[in-house]
């Protein structure tokens, strides 16, 4: 993690210890700070993108395999594709591999990476919610599974209906498609917002994840099955110090909901 009490880079940089070596900023940090100058996402601040989040998953080796036997995967909010270049060092066909996110740090990730050249997937970036996108369009009905991770949990309960209703048209209608993904939850589910940020958004426990889904179904006539996780931030490897702006309760839901 790079930074304590808030998600801002500027907080380490103050302090001259802080992700530099003979006074300069180390490559991570360095890259870090490009990314946030984008768009200053507190995951970007915190470092997320340095960890995958796809691999955590148990069904991990099942994502894999399918993979290698010709299903298509669709990263939404790939960011620096850290998941997608996870997925190729494991076995996973890059041809098989798709990336898609509202504002590009790709290039941030060819960088951070230095692997331009070497790693290559279809990339668009695009809103998944705006249904007149033509990249959108052509890959849905395509698409296998579908991985977002620190997406869905910026909105609230209504605008989470719309946004899973639009995952749900873009997968593949055979029984077995899925939604693997992380985000923050909590104990308890409730509306949240950053002091300061007039951004409310709903916090999920596994119970209400489901029920979420369990609307999307009853919504468009389709079922679902929604198993959920919640992770301390001890079992992710994260620093309390470093989380101090986000609930005391908050911990990170991992899902895997699949299309029946």
């Amino acid at each position: 993690m790079f930074c304590h009490s808030a998600p801002d880079p500027d907080h380490d940089e103050k302090q001259p210890q802080v992700g530099r070596r003979n006074g300069k900023l180390t490559w991570p940090f360095f890259q870090r700070k490009k990314a946030w100058a984008i768009r200053s996402y507190p995951c970007t601040g915190i470092g997320l993108f340095l960890v995958p989040n796809i691999n955590r998953l148990p069904n991990y080796s099942e994502i894999i395999q399918q993979l290698q036997n010709g299903a298509v995967l669709m990263d939404v909010g790939s960011f620096v594709g850290q998941d997608l270049r996870r997925l190729v060092f494991d076995g996973a066909p890059a041809k098989n591999l798709r990336a898609l996110d509202l504002v590009s740090h790709w290039d941030v990730g060819y960088d951070l990476f230095r692997d331009k050249g070497r790693f290559s997937v279809e990339y668009a970036q695009a809103d998944i919610l705006d249904k007149n996108n033509s990249t959108v369009s052509r890959w849905a009905g395509s698409i296998d599974i579908i991985s977002i991770n620190h997406v869905l949990h910026q909105w609230v309960w209504d605008d989470q209906i719309i946004a899973c209703k639009r995952l749900a048209d873009v997968l593949a209608p055979n029984p077995g498609s899925r939604v693997v993904g992380c985000q923050i939850g909590n104990a308890r589910p409730f509306v949240w917002s950053m002091k300061g940020h007039n951004s409310p958004q709903f916090r999920h426990t596994p119970e209400s994840f489901a029920k979420l889904w369990d609307q999307v179904g009853e919504e468009t006539g389709t079922t679902w099955k929604t198993q959920a996780w919640l992770r301390t931030w001890k079992e992710m490897g994260w620093h309390q110090e470093d989380l101090q702006w986000l609930d005391e309760h908050d911990r990170v839901i991992d899902f895997v909901v699949t299309r029946q």
